[in-house]
């Protein structure tokens, strides 16, 4: 009998955690303020924190399913093992359209940025060029695709804590609400339980792709183990 065919296990947690905050893109959370704002009123940091509430429930959840069933596939695999093969299929079809969906936002995205810095270039040759060089580094093993990927989230890392350094010293200066510390982005006279609930919505946008991790089981060391934490601390 010939052997069945096994993906080399050598991603611990510190490599899926960074593929999983790569996924998420961490800078997405600039292009969503701006709406989110408005709509709650100014109270993003409370909506942040009702999404981060369920969506580490939905953390806590794959973790779980990771245990039961430590395959490739996530969700496919989960809802086909769990509850019928038909539903795997469907369920499969749509995370296909997940990972089809989020490369295409992600190019958008990075073209618009690109194309305001560099406006003589097309918009349309900068997306060829992302769309050729992120799939090249992922055909050519996951051993690089993780170690590429850890500069691009250093990278977006650096950038949030310099945005970071700016306000705390822009506060400190007395713009804005002049106040470091302040308790009205999480609750004020005019908050709305509603609006928070409607910001919510929006924000999952910056957790999409954290789910990912647990299509990397057969490629993991103790993936029952390591899966579930790499996917709680990506979220948190």
């Amino acid at each position: 009998m010939t052997e069945e065919p096994r993906l080399k296990r050598s991603l611990t947690v510190f490599p899926l955690v960074v593929i999983g905050l790569a996924y998420m893109d961490p800078l997405v959370v600039f292009d969503s303020y701006g709406i989110v704002a408005q709509l709650t009123k100014g109270h993003v940091a409370a909506a942040y924190i009702f999404t981060l509430l369920a969506l580490l429930l939905t953390a806590l959840s794959y973790g779980n399913m990771v245990k039961a069933f430590p395959k490739a596939g996530s969700a496919y695999t989960y809802a086909q093992k769990s509850i019928h093969p038909h539903v795997g299929f469907l369920v499969g079809w749509t995370l296909l359209l997940d990972y089809l969906f989020l490369p295409m936002v992600n190019f958008a995205i990075g073209s618009a940025y690109l194309t305001a810095a560099f406006p003589d270039v097309p918009h349309y040759i900068w997306i060829i060029i992302l769309a050729i060089a992120i799939t090249t580094v992922n055909v050519i093993g996951i051993r690089l695709t993780a170690n590429i990927t850890a500069l691009f989230v250093t990278f977006q890392v650096i950038v949030a804590v310099t945005f970071v350094g700016f306000v705390i010293y822009g506060l400190t200066q007395n713009t804005g609400s002049g106040a470091l510390l302040s308790a009205r982005p999480f609750y004020s006279a005019s908050l709305d339980p509603a609006l928070i609930f409607s910001g919510a919505t929006i924000l999952c946008f910056s957790f999409l792709g954290f789910d990912a991790i647990s299509t990397m089981s057969e490629e993991t060391i103790k993936p029952k183990k390591t899966i579930p934490l790499a996917i709680f601390l990506t979220v948190a």
